[in-house]
């Protein structure tokens, strides 16, 4: 097997990509996080995601307890790519394993965009708040109403399913410290959602590159609310820079 397969699930686009676009999931998400991102997509950009254990296919594999140890798997898995260039899109925790992913890759990214994630302090803890079993069940359950589940034995089923998961992932932010110097030199682009409760703030001390923020209307999973508007803002941001690596491919809509 090789080291993409199963850390890295590939989701839409063309078997010869102009970019490559890697979703980095939030804490308890996998692959569907991005299941409303493919009809937005450019037409020359693949979109790929990072699948952790404990989720999707992988969902019968241990929970991951050591966050530099996905932290190399996950780079391992984007380093086996082609030769498009790479935009890691990384959603709340997510954000922080593409900031550092991002720095580790043999082949630095073009771009990372975060979305609903506030940038931690350099050489300090993730932000992250500690797994509160109560808290967090109220937080899932939530999450899962805005995206259309009602039924309730559906919702119960499913945080009970995803509440581990989620625990897992908060522990293993917990065991992580962001980098204590710009690990990347490519651009950050920063989205923050007006219902998610997060101040808009530039990732300026994570990166010698430019960085923008930019607001949405929605709520934490904005990704999944607003795809057209997020995909088409970020690949006219990303289009100057992707031009300096090899592709360019704007979304029609964002010209």
């Amino acid at each position: 097997m090789r080291k993409q397969e199963g850390w890295l699930v590939p989701l839409s686009g063309p078997a010869e990509p102009g970019v490559e676009l890697v979703m980095v999931p939030g804490a308890g998400d996998g692959p569907t996080t991005a299941r409303t991102l493919p009809p937005y997509l450019p037409p020359s950009w693949r979109l790929s995601s990072v699948c952790l254990p404990g989720r999707g296919h992988r969902f019968d594999e241990p929970l991951p307890e050591d966050p530099y140890a996905v932290l190399a798997s996950v780079v391992d898995a984007v380093d086996c790519l082609g030769p498009a260039p790479v935009v890691l899109l990384g959603h709340s925790l997510g954000a922080l394993w593409a900031l550092e992913a991002g720095g580790r890759l043999a082949r630095p990214p073009a771009l990372v965009a975060t979305v609903a994630c506030a940038p931690p302090e350099p050489g300090g803890a993730s932000g992250m708040e500690e797994p509160d079993d109560t808290e967090d069940r109220l937080f899932i359950r939530g999450l899962l109403m805005d995206q259309g589940l009602t039924d309730p034995e559906c919702l119960d089923e499913l945080v009970e399913l995803t509440v581990p998961v989620f625990h897992a992932d908060l522990t293993l932010a917990g065991r992580w410290t962001a980098p204590e110097r710009p690990v990347l030199a490519c651009p950050v682009v920063s989205y923050y959602a007006s219902q998610d409760g997060l101040p808009p703030a530039p990732w300026t001390r994570h990166t010698t590159g430019t960085t923008e923020t930019v607001w949405l209307e929605g709520g934490h999973v904005v990704h999944q609310e607003r795809s057209a508007e997020l995909l088409a803002d970020l690949s006219r941001r990303a289009a100057p820079y992707l031009a300096t690596h090899g592709s360019v491919g704007a979304h029609p809509r964002a010209a």
